[in-house]
């Protein structure tokens, strides 16, 4: 099938992919639709790094817009590397289905010796690569910005020397922060993980590596008024949190917290309103920021509106005076997280606000004239039920009124990998149906729009999330079934390996050590 995507390519301004000539093709694959894949910094983060290189052209390659690429119609045979950008597990299904469609091997020990390379980076990669293992032939571990060039450097020197396929992926596996999974040789009895046996070349473990954050502009370099937020140009003025919540997984993978320069800042700021009068700046902790109001007087100054993709309530609690500038920037919908109803948890979760201060700062959000809130909230918790959630929205619709000015959305605790919670059991998957009934009934009750995680969907994660290759190898057959999101073969697949799919996920590890413990997050990061 032949997808028409001129109308797209038309409307895009900034960096042009199709000017760019070089030996070598790489095909950046993004795991949905373009409208999204425009509108993740990540991605296009990737392109521009890849764009960048000279002896490298790049094309792009999205799930909604056919398996040729959406640039020049490129088959991925075409490419030596093709890229992936993970952030979510449940991607995995249409990385392996992108495989499966384009011809390429799916298995990465099946591969031809004239076949691409399969190289995989972004959060995922981070915190459990034994779940693409299966299908990769690289993992890179870490922020690409400065380390993706120098791979690439790599692979061209091994080329150049004539090395084999294997040789290739013995040589890159030296470069830090890469993991090549068939190197390595996972120990697993039953839910006991026992290590890795390995190649005597490659290291013990991989080492994340980040970036000088300084050094790199990280904003929409593709803009495209089709993007999912639409006429918004976006840029990052931080990176990492300043906050180390139990649950979380950007404050694991993304710190050290990290600022940029405020030249660099208005810079991109002037690069990007040459192509809309929107900002979207994005991070984990923006707020930390210590020229933060320089920034809002820069953009107020030069008539934009901001926008971001959720702000810390603490910090919004001892700086009121930031709301002002919320005001003049447009803000029209202020998100923000209590993640639980009880106070307890919130500690307990690193969100210590007590109810008297969420009410009084909601109830001043709203005095100052910004029209909504939407609130972020965990369901699925082992410290309580929905209904004190409920009991808590209740207090701030009775003392703000403002049930017609509130939005939920929530999601369910997935213990990841590498985080506090890693060795948390999980509450079953029936305790998780109860919650979600509970918890949407009360929301209609006290008319608060909303919005939500499917519960199938969440139990895949949970299940994928801290899983190993027995069950990563099982997903080419499930969706050749068009099955990926069933649940009966998905317990048909895990009782062939030994394990029930209903109480696995909640504990999988009876061990010490997990299929991730492959990755080393802490490196450097004082």
């Amino acid at each position: 099938m032949i997808f028409d995507v001129s109308h797209l390519k038309n409307s895009e301004q900034g960096v042009s992919l199709t000017n760019k000539m070089g030996k070598y093709l790489f095909i950046g694959c993004f795991p949905g639709p373009y409208e999204m894949g425009m509108a993740n910094l990540g991605y296009q983060t990737v392109l521009k790094t890849v764009f960048d290189c000279p002896d490298w052209r790049v094309e792009r390659l999205f799930s909604n817009t056919g398996i040729r690429t959406f640039d020049k119609n490129l088959s991925i045979l075409e490419a030596d590397i093709v890229g992936f950008t993970l952030d979510f597990e449940i991607e995995i299904f249409t990385l392996v289905r992108l495989l499966q469609d384009s011809g390429l091997n799916v298995y990465a020990k099946e591969r031809q010796e004239s076949q691409p390379l399969v190289l995989v980076g972004g959060p995922l990669a981070a915190l459990n690569p034994e779940i693409i293992a299966p299908f990769t032939d690289i993992v890179f571990v870490g922020e690409c910005e400065e380390s993706l060039a120098y791979l690439l450097a790599a692979w061209e020197e091994a080329k150049n020397l004539g090395l084999s396929r294997k040789e290739v992926l013995l040589y890159l596996s030296r470069f830090p922060g890469v993991y090549v999974p068939q190197f390595y040789y996972p120990k697993v009895k039953g839910s006991f993980f026992e290590g890795f046996n390995k190649e005597s070349i490659v290291p013990e473990r991989v080492h994340r590596q980040w970036a000088d954050i300084s050094r790199f502009e990280i904003c929409s370099h593709i803009y495209s008024p089709q993007s999912y937020f639409k006429n918004m140009g976006l840029m990052e003025i931080n990176r990492g949190c300043s906050y180390r919540c139990r649950f979380c997984v950007g404050g694991v993978i993304y710190r050290p917290l990290r600022q940029r320069p405020m030249e660099m800042i208005i810079n991109i700021i002037n690069y990007l309103k040459k192509y809309t009068s929107q900002l979207g700046i994005m991070g984990s902790d923006v707020l930390s920021h210590p020229q933060w109001e320089d920034i809002m007087k820069y953009a107020i100054k030069n008539s934009l509106t901001v926008n971001f993709s959720s702000l810390s309530a603490l910090t919004l609690s001892r700086h009121r005076e930031y709301l002002s500038y919320l005001v003049k920037c447009g803000v029209k919908t202020l998100t923000l997280a209590p993640e639980s109803g009880k106070v307890e948890t919130r500690q307990f979760f690193g969100k210590g606000l007590d109810d008297e201060t969420w009410v009084d700062l909601i109830q001043n959000i709203f005095e100052l004239g910004i029209p909504k809130v939407k609130l972020y909230f965990i369901i699925g918790k082992t410290t309580h039920a929905a209904d004190q959630d409920l009991d808590f929205l209740s207090k701030l619709c009775r003392q703000t009124d403002s049930n017609h000015r509130l939005a939920v959305s929530y999601s369910f605790l997935i213990p990841k990998p590498h985080t506090q919670m890693e060795n948390l059991t999980s509450l079953s998957f029936l305790e998780w149906k109860k919650d979600k009934e509970i918890f949407e009934a009360g929301l209609k009750k006290l008319k608060i729009r909303y919005s939500g995680e499917s519960l199938r969907t969440a139990w895949l994660e949970l299940l994928l999330a801290r899983a190993d290759r027995l069950i990563a190898q099982e997903i080419p057959q499930l969706l050749k079934q068009n099955n990926s999101l069933a649940f009966n073969p998905w317990k048909i697949a895990l009782q062939k390996i030994g394990r029930d799919f209903q109480e696995w996920p909640r504990h999988p590890w009876e061990s010490d050590e997990y299929p991730w413990s492959i990755i080393d997050n802490e490196k450097d990061v004082g």
